[in-house]
């Protein structure tokens, strides 16, 4: 192991020889693609203004991706590359390093959104991207190369079982109503009771929340159709503004890490954000003339 450390380490001192302050720069705004900030910007924008069906997917692979990437990163416990070579880190990061999250994260929602969108320049787009994140990670001294190759292994399997499971039926729970909700219930519980973090508890919270939010979809709204691009565009701004008082406004009132009942209100706060992702926020959007509903199942 430590001679595949010390391969990583010569291969990130020889990029870093034809480092720039541009290129610092450059590398950490492509880096950024890969953040948790991001993705939920760009999944409210899927789900909102491209196709509803399209977000909807992606983001339930992402946020499963990101429980099955914490819970290897547990059990590997490697390194990061700033760990043995402090000098090297030219961004901030924390945890262990394999397999990487960017790397990992960047396939499954890029290479999602290139199977089921099939145009060739979003296709040449995800493969970039792919590139370009996993290559910032190694450039800005925050991940091995084979942080990121584990990342991409580890993403392409999640993309290669959801060509099974997960040409979803967004009508994933069959049976009552009352079936449906016991199904969305005992998810969160039973994912964990496997693993637990902070990560793990927001992204479990986010799923459960988008579970929630699908079973409402599906009572009350059934489909949507996004408006012409300037009522796409006003959506999306009043979308951000709920995320941004359900992100932002309940993180000031409700406890803080450190005190009690952190983690609870934790998994409250994301998982209110799920429901107004993927349903409150179309439902909003319908009654404000925004978008036309539409009788339309998945």
């Amino acid at each position: 192991m430590d001679t595949i450390f010390q391969w990583g380490l010569n291969f990130i001192i020889m990029i870093q020889q034809i480092d720039t302050p541009l290129l610092d720069s450059f590398f950490r705004a492509i880096t950024s693609l890969g953040d948790e900030l991001f993705y939920l910007l760009l999944f409210s924008f899927l789900l909102w203004c491209v196709d509803f069906y399209l977000g909807i997917r992606v983001g339930i692979l992402f946020l499963l991706s990101v429980y099955v990437n914490t819970g290897a990163k547990e059990i590997f416990q490697q390194p990061r590359p700033f760990d043995i070579l402090p000098e090297i880190q030219k961004a901030y990061a924390s945890g262990y390093g394999f397999p990487s999250g960017h790397a990992q994260s960047s396939l499954v929602v890029w290479g999602s959104i290139a199977y089921w969108k099939k145009q060739t320049w979003i296709r040449n787009l995800s493969v970039l991207l792919i590139l370009l994140i996993g290559f910032s990670r190694i450039y800005l001294g925050v991940h091995f190369p084979t942080d990121i190759l584990g990342g991409w292994l580890f993403g392409g399997l999640i993309l290669c079982l959801s060509y099974f499971f997960l040409k979803i039926k967004l009508n994933f729970i069959q049976g009552n109503m009352i079936f449906k909700i016991i199904g969305i219930t005992l998810f969160p519980v039973i994912l964990l009771q496997i693993q637990s973090s902070p990560d793990i508890i927001s992204s479990v919270a986010a799923l459960t929340g988008v579970g929630y939010g699908l079973l409402f979809f599906s009572s009350f709204i059934r489909g949507i159709r996004p408006g012409n691009w300037l009522q796409r565009l006003f959506s999306f701004l009043v979308g951000i503004i709920g995320i941004g008082i359900l992100y932002l406004g309940l993180k000031l009132i409700l406890p803080s890490e450190g005190q009690s009942f952190y983690q609870l209100s934790r998994f409250f706060r994301y998982l209110l954000l799920g429901i107004w992702i993927s349903f409150g926020a179309p439902w909003l959007f319908i009654r404000m003339g925004l978008a036309a509903q539409v009788e339309k199942k998945p």
